[in-house]
């Protein structure tokens, strides 16, 4: 198959309460990456021989083993020795000894879940008094599946109805075939054969189920945090597509864990919750859609900066294409700073972010405002250090978005920056003559800092597999009021 071709959505909509439920993302897949699903889950583990190969009936371990569903005892017990075909035309020992890999189709029933098809082709095996029959038989079996919600609120898909449609059945018989025998298997095998196979699509569903199941999940952000996505409602069906909803917790690593399905970390508080608008339409050449809020994005960067990773240290030396962080480099800009320390100190720029940055998505482009403070601390003798000036830093940041390792990675740039001066040790004066070097520091040293944090990723969620890699990425605006929670 060709590589599916991928789509993300960055979001930043407000709407009506009214025509939002509560989520913080949004996955969509088309019917061909649950056939590949079920196709997978069919390989997988031998399902298949496993359930259906080379075991004689009445004897062995398993669905076919002595006393199981489908043994000795069982289901196809009325096929042994001594079973019905037993007592026609001396027919003992059947035994299916291949079932090949079903092709699997299948489409969406909107509303509902999944109307599938397998195809198949069945060998078996008996003993009669003329001697050994291979049996090969052809199969469609077709089911209607239901997507439901479990009492824990994982997605699962349950079959409603199955049914199984023989083809032609062929028996090779070295001395013959008496047509009594071969009319006598297809009435055995049409009436046997659904509560033989049905069970097969049920394992595969259950392996399915499983990959669905891992939607729910608790990844780590880096070595700072955890987000644990969450189904928030049953999902949808579309004739296109399926859309499962996601709620989003970002929490502390040091908030710790506690009894939840998944475990819970300690939330951090983020900016008012903004609904979330309906996903752009998903092109027939996508196999797959994720929408993302700009609520997942702040509290994302909600965690990074009550965490302190986005603060900064400075000294002298630290970054080589600075100049040398001292009073006197300052005094060269500010007079003051030269009368009140006539002599080189070397200073220590401590920059830190006391609020959140605020995340504002627009067409094709993100904006962070982020404000910084900068204070400027003289180092004295035995290394006593005194402060300078605090200046506050309020800065508008161009974002970039791009996906690696199914990660989402954030980079940024400076757009802008404006300087204030809060408090002077050395009296008032005039911050625009700081602003050339305050560009420069944020330039050199602060914004390659944050891209380096930026740089670990944020996971997505992940469905069936999907891996959003090198996905196209559109960023959108749709233009309202934030609502409070």
């Amino acid at each position: 198959t060709m590589p599916p071709a991928l789509g993300i959505a960055l979001l930043y909509a407000l709407l009506t309460p009214s025509l939002s439920e509560r989520k913080d993302a949004v996955l969509r897949l088309n019917k061909d990456v649950l056939s590949d699903a079920l196709t997978g889950s069919l390989r997988q583990g031998n399902t298949l021989q496993g359930a259906l190969g080379e075991v004689p009936l009445g004897s062995g371990r398993g669905l076919l083993g002595n006393g199981g569903l489908l043994g000795g005892g069982g289901l196809l017990g009325v096929l042994g020795e001594g079973g019905l075909l037993g007592t026609v035309q001396g027919l003992t020992g059947l035994r299916i000894v291949e079932l090949t890999l079903p092709r699997v189709s299948l489409r969406l029933l909107p509303g509902i879940g999944v109307h599938l098809n397998l195809y198949t082709r069945v060998a078996l095996n008996a003993k009669s008094l003329l001697g050994l029959l291979d049996i090969a038989v052809e199969v469609n079996i077709t089911s209607r599946v239901r997507l439901t919600m479990d009492g824990t609120g994982y997605p699962k898909l349950v079959t409603e109805r199955c049914d199984t449609l023989l083809g032609g059945i062929k028996v090779r018989l070295l001395r013959g075939l008496l047509p009594v025998v071969d009319n006598l298997l297809a009435s055995v095998l049409n009436r046997l054969l659904p509560n033989l196979l049905c069970p097969v699509v049920d394992v595969a569903l259950g392996l399915v189920n499983d990959q669905l199941g891992l939607v729910n999940s608790l990844v780590p952000l880096g070595l700072l945090g955890s987000i644990q996505y969450t189904v928030s409602s049953l999902p949808l069906v579309t004739g296109q597509f399926l859309e499962v909803d996601l709620n989003t917790v970002v929490g502390q690593v040091a908030g710790g864990l506690v009894d939840y399905p998944l475990g819970k970390t300690e939330a951090v508080p983020t900016p008012p919750w903004v609904p979330m608008p309906p996903l752009p339409p998903m092109v027939d050449t996508s196999s797959s859609q994720l929408g993302l809020s700009v609520n997942f994005l702040s509290s994302v960067l909600s965690v990074l900066q009550k965490e302190g990773a986005l603060d900064l240290d400075i000294s002298t030396g630290m970054f080589p294409e600075l100049p040398p962080l001292t009073t006197s480099t300052l005094g060269a800009l500010v007079p003051a700073v030269f009368e009140a320390y006539p002599e080189s100190h070397e200073l220590l720029l401590k920059i830190a972010v006391p609020e959140a940055p605020v995340v504002t998505l627009k067409k094709n482009k993100g904006v962070l405002q982020l404000m910084a403070t900068a204070e400027v601390m003289v180092i004295h003798p035995d290394d006593v250090q005194r402060s300078l000036c605090l200046l506050n830093i309020n800065t508008s940041l161009l974002a970039q978005f791009s996906v690696e390792d199914n990660k989402l990675k954030i980079g940024v740039s400076l757009e802008k920056a404006d300087v204030s001066l809060v408090s002077s040790s050395v009296g008032g004066f005039d911050v625009s003559l700081l602003e050339m070097l305050v560009d420069q520091i944020f330039d050199v040293a602060f914004l390659p800092a944050m891209n380096s944090v930026l740089g670990v990723g944020v996971p997505l969620p992940r469905l069936l597999n999907i891996d959003f890699t090198s996905a196209d990425i559109d960023v959108m605006e749709v233009s309202a009021q934030a609502f409070p929670e």
